[in-house]
């Protein structure tokens, strides 16, 4: 039976609370709701923005340095014409791992605009993210 510690020395069961609530009469018991009300609101709230810092770190995310450097260094020898086979596989390669992160970062994003109650692109132009073209 679950129970709410009033006072570190005092157990009342779940089930006497509720029944001393229900003698609670007019102005009384209605004060006691909005304050139960206001008390899930507000746990609400905070759980709400712990995700949405969650979920901002998340699509702030990017690849470590030394990954999107050899990506940059592979693209200007791609656009070159001068990359081995070996350098063009890796350019595959993180060019692959750089779309998967975009996805999950877009899904972060999505969830992000529920949690906000507004559509995608309208968060991205909040949080100041273009897309990129091509």
């Amino acid at each position: 039976m679950s129970s709410v510690q009033i006072k570190s020395n005092i157990d009342i069961a779940l089930e006497d609370l509720i029944q001393g609530i229900g003698k609670l009469e007019g102005k009384e018991l209605d004060s006691f709701i909005q304050q139960l009300l206001s008390i899930r609101a507000r746990r609400r709230v905070n759980n709400l923005n712990e995700r949405e810092s969650e979920l901002l770190e998340l699509i702030n995310e990017s690849l470590p340095l030394e990954i999107l450097e050899r990506y940059q260094e592979l693209d200007a020898k791609r656009r070159a014409e001068t990359l081995t086979e070996e350098e063009h596989t890796a350019l595959i390669n993180i060019t692959t791992e750089m779309e998967a992160q975009n996805v999950e970062r877009i899904k972060y994003l999505s969830e992000l605009a529920l949690l906000r109650n507004t559509d995608l692109r309208s968060l991205m132009k909040q949080l100041g993210i273009t897309p990129k073209n091509g």
